[in-house]
């Protein structure tokens, strides 16, 4: 799935855009289509003119005293390679149901997340790209102060696939400060050394002017539009603490040091800062509308063209793709209002009217990961936290080893609480303890398959003066009489989900005494949610057991040692599959407490 591509390019057909002048195409040719009257303006001698000298004043570009012989030999090399790859650009068959999802000024995007994978590129581009990359590297040699020349030799080692020389590139950079940080950052977040790019980053930002800070830290392209004002009335200034809770809660995986998330950001701003200094496959000028498109969807890693048939008079349009399979990672505007009410609904990777998309790196797809959430008290306001997980077939994890992680963030300023296990098995529990209302997120990455899977939802601590805690599902009961959670959470069963006809096991606490004398009695009960009038009818009278499939009831005389900790064996029989309400009560001295969880079996049984 990694070698499949979203992408962009020119519409088949001229469509009218609200609240946008006109609706360019993007040919493989230089000419642009635009409404009658915008071309004219857009074309005019004047606007040459103002473009050309826009140029000339980029502080990135360099003048003609600064610029040396094997700089301008890099330029003009540089030039007539895109010429060249553009024109040798093979043919994308791919596409065919994809309607424009976001119109941006002269370009149409799509999400092209499960279509053909774009042609392999020609062996001679990638020859031609080695030629410019040597001429580059002799530039920067000969000049290292050359900051056009140090963006586009890291630009074309990350776009020839040699990110150890896209990092060598950015740190022989002897330029403009900001842009040399900005370069390493981007260099580093493509080897996936996070901690290092936000530092890079850090730097950049720190060094860059006031005025462009600004712009590189609104985030507005990724904010649900509900969001905006809001979020522009906060200013430059005020808007650090929304942005740190934005990319906290769109971060992929909080397991990773760093946040990968934040330096993708500054990394497509990094790499459209390149691209607008030459001239691209699309054989346009750059502006805002292929600057808002790499901002929210990444930049391009490969490209093709594509015509609309023999009846289309126009010549081949090129087609920018993006990496895939990506997706939204950006939380619902209520989960980022509050963080610590959020529940897995508040985030929707594969959304449809995204407002960005992200492909990451070291994992080329994400599922939601089947869960379970149990509590368990301990002294005082402290509560331990069982996060188990379970690694189903259709999530394609591939082969071990895993990489499991518990965490909760308060988003109170506070540091996050954290537990991560290298060689994890394939379904487990992990601890922590807690103390307040978190969000938690349970993770599980696969570096061999490139795959991660995770579910992320709001917990809160039990209250100190509670009786009977939640229940963990275990594969099997611990038959021994001394029970306890951290032994069964490495044998927990992982999520709510079961096979109908499964033996599975069960482990709780109760935090009240019993004795033979004074014996606490306990029960356990799943009854079917949803069933039918005849179902529930024949229940009733003990013929039929699909409503209600599981009813255990025993005295409880108390462990030799007092604890609290208790686990059962659970014959589930094999039963019409749907959602079944799992409750655990425990009866005694009057008073009875309960705990409940809906349970889903799948079996073959309607």
């Amino acid at each position: 799935m990694n070698q499949n591509y979203s992408k962009k390019c020119a519409p088949r057909r001229l469509m009218t855009v609200t609240a946008l002048a006109a609706f360019l195409f993007a040919p493989a040719s230089a000419s642009l289509f635009a409404q009658a009257g915008a071309a004219a303006s857009a074309n005019s001698p004047a606007a040459d003119s103002a473009r050309s000298a826009a140029r000339a004043a980029d502080p990135l570009r360099g003048t003609p005293s600064t610029i040396t012989s094997a700089g301008n030999e890099a330029r003009t090399q540089q030039d007539a390679f895109e010429r060249s790859h553009r024109l040798g650009l093979r043919f994308y068959n791919g596409g065919a149901d994809a309607t424009c999802e976001v119109a941006l000024g002269r370009i149409c995007y799509w999400n092209n997340n499960g279509d053909v994978p774009p042609p392999a590129e020609r062996a001679d581009a990638r020859l031609e790209r080695e030629a410019l990359l040597e001429v580059l590297a002799k530039a920067q040699r000969e000049n290292p102060k050359d900051d056009w020349v140090n963006g586009m030799r890291v630009r074309y080692a990350i776009e020839g696939g040699q990110a150890e020389v896209g990092l060598e590139a950015a740190r022989a950079c002897g330029g403009t400060d900001w842009w040399c940080a900005a370069l390493q950052g981007l260099a580093l977040h493509n080897l996936n050394r996070h901690v290092d790019a936000s530092a890079a980053f850090g730097r950049a930002l720190a060094a860059m002017p006031e005025a462009q800070r600004c712009a590189w830290d609104d985030l507005t392209l990724w904010l649900d539009p509900a969001m905006h004002a809001n979020y522009k009335a906060l200013g430059c200034s005020g808007r650090g603490a929304e942005n740190a809770r934005v990319f906290r809660l769109g971060q992929p995986l909080w397991m990773l040091p760093g946040n990968d998330l934040q330096n993708e950001w500054y990394s497509r701003f990094t790499m459209s800062r390149v691209h607008s200094l030459g001239r691209l496959p699309y054989d346009m000028q750059w502006g805002d509308d292929l600057l808002e498109s790499q901002l929210r969807y990444g930049w391009p890693t490969a490209w093709s063209v594509q015509n609309g048939g023999a009846a289309d008079p126009r010549p081949p349009q090129v087609v920018g793709h993006e990496p895939t399979p990506s997706y939204d990672f950006m939380a619902v505007p209520s989960g980022i209002g509050s963080p610590t009410q959020a529940t897995a609904k508040d985030w929707e990777p594969t959304r449809k009217k995204a407002r960005m998309r992200y492909s990451t790196r070291y994992a080329a797809g994400y599922g939601a990961l089947p869960h379970q959430f149990a509590r368990f008290l301990r002294g005082g306001d402290t509560t331990i936290l069982a996060g188990g997980y379970r690694l189903m077939r259709d999530l394609e994890m591939g082969r071990a080893p895993y990489t499991a992680a518990l965490t909760l963030d308060g988003f109170d300023g506070r540091a996050p609480l954290q537990v991560v296990r290298d060689s994890a098995p394939a379904n487990s529990a992990l601890l922590v303890p807690f103390s307040s209302t978190m969000l938690a997120s349970v993770e599980v990455l696969a570096p061999v398959g490139k795959r991660a899977a995770r579910v992320r939802n709001t917990v809160s601590p039990l209250p100190r003066e509670t009786r009977l805690s939640d229940y963990l599902l275990l594969q099997r009961g611990d038959p021994s009489p001394t029970p306890t959670l951290e032994r069964n959470a490495t044998q927990a069963y992982g999520s709510t989900e079961i096979e109908g006809g499964t033996t599975i096991g069960i482990y709780w606490e109760m935090y009240r005494q019993a004795s033979p004398s004074a014996p606490l009695q306990v029960s356990l009960r799943a009854t079917r949610l949803g069933a039918s009038f005849f179902q529930r009818l024949g229940s009733s009278i003990g013929l039929s057991k699909a409503l209600t499939p599981v009813s255990i009831k025993y005295n409880d005389n108390g462990r030799p040692d007092g604890g609290a900790g208790r686990s059962l064996t659970l014959n589930f029989p094999s039963v019409p599959s749907g959602d079944y309400q799992l409750t655990l009560m425990v009866s005694g001295a009057g008073v009875t407490d309960s705990t409940t969880q809906v349970v889903r079996v799948n079996s073959g049984n309607k």
